[in-house]
């Protein structure tokens, strides 16, 4: 299938992220539909309307001038196979167990990218979940929550104007993908993030 940009996502992971296409990567999605025409093509219905096992388009080559590309963890970022869970559905361990065998979370906790609450009140059908350890998982808590203080009702409409039918990944949610430990506030989050984003020795980002 032949797969479309969402502007709206793209404007938001370049201007707002600033990161480079190499790092954009999709973590919510408004429906199955907004998976399909942007992210990859749904192989299995794990669960009809609560999970999806999705194989996501292959990325644009990386920028190994990124030091985030010599991270251990980097291919968690980038699995080709990927679940993809309604907010609301709790049976998402014994899903990815079924889809992706247990023996890739065996020690590992299941992490919802995007925020459970913020997919609710923003209507996005669907989340992608990843495996890491459970101190990384715990330590998201934090920025997590701050994200959560943002949804007021104006910052709600706003953000629906926009008209983004999926959302790409932010620095802090590449953190907890990398597994991670968040702590010491956003300032900490974001410096610990552009260290990894940003070519060693330049003043510019991207």
């Amino acid at each position: 299938m032949v797969r479309t940009v969402d502007r709206a996502a793209f404007e938001q992971v370049t201007r707002q992220w600033v990161l480079p296409p190499c790092l954009h990567i999709p973590i919510v999605a408004k429906d199955r539909r907004a998976i399909e025409d942007h992210i990859g093509d749904v192989v299995s219905v794990v669960s009809p309307d609560k999970a999806l096992l999705v194989r996501v388009d292959p990325p644009p080559p990386p920028d190994m001038r990124l030091p985030i590309f010599s991270h251990p963890n980097i291919t968690n970022l980038f699995q080709e196979l990927q679940l993809w869970v309604s907010p609301e559905y709790t049976r998402y361990r014994n899903a990815w167990k079924r889809s992706l065998g247990p023996a890739t979370i065996e020690g590992k906790v299941l992490h919802h990218i995007y925020n459970r609450r913020m997919a609710k009140l923003r209507e996005f059908e669907y989340i992608r979940i990843v495996s890491i350890s459970r101190r990384a998982n715990s330590s998201s808590a934090f920025t997590e929550q701050w994200g959560v203080d943002l949804f007021k009702p104006e910052y709600l409409r706003r953000l629906g104007r926009r008209g983004l039918r999926m959302q790409y990944a932010d620095l802090g949610d590449l953190l907890v993908m990398l597994d991670i430990s968040l702590g010491g506030g956003v300032q900490e989050v974001l410096r610990i993030g552009q260290n990894l984003v940003e070519v060693p020795g330049s003043t510019a980002r991207g």
